[in-house]
């Protein structure tokens, strides 16, 4: 035993060690566990009040651990009215009595009537919380963010597909776009003050989408400002709720909306931003061997693009050099079912000729649209002021306005299709 204080004696990190353990150990078995302390929130959803006070309403979606033998997630949806972030929080952490945590939010859903305004100034709280990933998820609906998060619940509780994986699927995917607090902000405080932030849809008793089972007066629980709490839960029928990611989005400058886009509009516009790797084509009515006025469906495998700008009588050229690596996986004739294999079809001269004639029509509306409302969500801007800062500042000053610059550059875009 002696042998063995002394070798303590002799190890200074094992002396901490006991001093710490005394000190800090003891006194921590004796707290309450944070599983009692903390609900989780997984979602939050921000409405529009049009009361005369003016505020707005939150929705928690949230997580609530349960210490048991058989693990099984808790969600519940919760709403608290309030002046500010901070105010509607502390009223939902009053109702659950747990301290609201948010270190585990996923996604942020905003009512679009709400994004008529300066949408920077509804983030601003999420932005400055140490605890809110910037990875955070940002979605609008066109539906009560409320009732958008208690579809999410059913989802969460009731299926492994939940709606910030339909949003990560979106960053892959040629006719939609990811979003997250980072990216926003990110946009928002580039050159081109440009963001964009994907819409999602809610919709009653419709095929489209993922439904789910909901109870229409569920997740009315919450309290409101001026201390009136008191949860209330409405009974009331039950009502199929179809969350729909169309691959829609609404386009930003300097935090305020400009312009709603459709999937086909943000398709058109991904071909030069480039930020997906996959995605389907289709021609219609081509004829050609083996085809006789058919609908080609042509899966995107592999994207490579490369860009260059250079300087023409002091205006910028941007050159735009595209690749894609297709494979047909679909044929509609109108004689009927094609019956032979088209996997083993090879693009020929032909097809790849319309497959880059429709990628050119789809790039020249995508940059239609960025020329009309003077955002530059692909930002070009980045890319021609890095190849030559004075000419491009030069070029700039030659304009009236500066921010239809898109008006003023020339485009040249070079298409080439290969078969897998």
């Amino acid at each position: 035993m002696k042998r063995f204080f002394k070798k303590i004696w002799k190890t200074p990190m094992v002396m901490i060690f006991i001093f710490i353990t005394a000190i800090y150990g003891f006194s921590a078995l004796g707290k309450s566990t944070e599983i009692n302390r903390f609900a989780v929130v997984t979602a939050i959803g921000i409405d529009n009040m049009a009361d005369e006070n003016n505020q707005f309403e939150l929705s928690f979606l949230t997580f609530i651990p349960i210490a048991e033998q058989t693990f099984t997630e808790t969600y519940k949806v919760i709403t608290a009215k309030g002046d500010s972030f901070v105010e509607a929080i502390d009223y939902a952490g009053q109702y659950l009595g747990r301290e609201i945590g948010l270190s585990h939010l996923r996604t942020v859903v905003i009512n679009e009537d709400l994004l008529q305004n300066d949408v920077t100034k509804i983030l601003d709280y999420l932005t400055r919380e140490k605890e809110v990933p910037s990875s955070t998820k940002l979605i609008a609906t066109d539906s009560s963010a409320k009732d958008f998060l208690s579809a999410m619940q059913k989802l969460d509780m009731e299926s492994s597909i939940k709606v910030s994986e339909m949003v990560n699927f979106n960053q892959r995917y040629i006719t939609a776009t990811d979003a997250s607090l980072e990216k926003f902000f990110k946009g928002y405080f580039s050159p081109t003050h440009a963001s964009i932030i994907p819409i999602f849809s809610l919709e009653k008793d419709e095929e489209n989408g993922i439904s789910v089972a909901n109870n229409e007066a569920q997740g009315g629980e919450g309290g409101s400002q001026g201390g009136e709490n008191g949860g209330q839960t409405g009974e009331g029928e039950n009502i199929s709720y179809n969350i729909v990611n169309g691959g829609e989005a609404l386009i930003f400058k300097n935090g305020f909306l400009k312009r709603q886009l459709s999937a086909d509009d943000l398709k058109n516009i991904n071909y030069f931003r480039g930020n997906f790797s996959t995605g389907a084509l289709t021609i219609k009515n081509f004829s050609g061997k083996p085809f006789e006025n058919a609908n080609l469906t042509f899966n995107i495998y592999d994207k490579k693009m490369k860009t260059k700008v250079v300087f023409e009588n002091g205006i910028p050229v941007f050159y735009c050099d595209i690749k894609f690596t297709v494979v047909l996986n679909g044929v509609e004739e109108d004689n009927g079912m094609f019956d032979e294999n088209v996997d083993l079809y090879l693009i020929t001269s032909k097809a790849a000729t319309e497959i880059e004639k429709k990628v050119k029509s789809n790039m020249a509306d995508g940059l239609a649209i960025m020329r009309e409302v003077k955002v530059d969500i692909a930002d070009f801007y980045t890319k021609i002021y890095n190849t030559d800062k004075k000419s491009f500042k030069r070029f700039l000053d030659s304009l009236d306005d500066k921010d239809d610059y898109l008006n003023h550059v020339l485009f040249k875009t070079r298409v080439r299709v290969y078969s897998r």
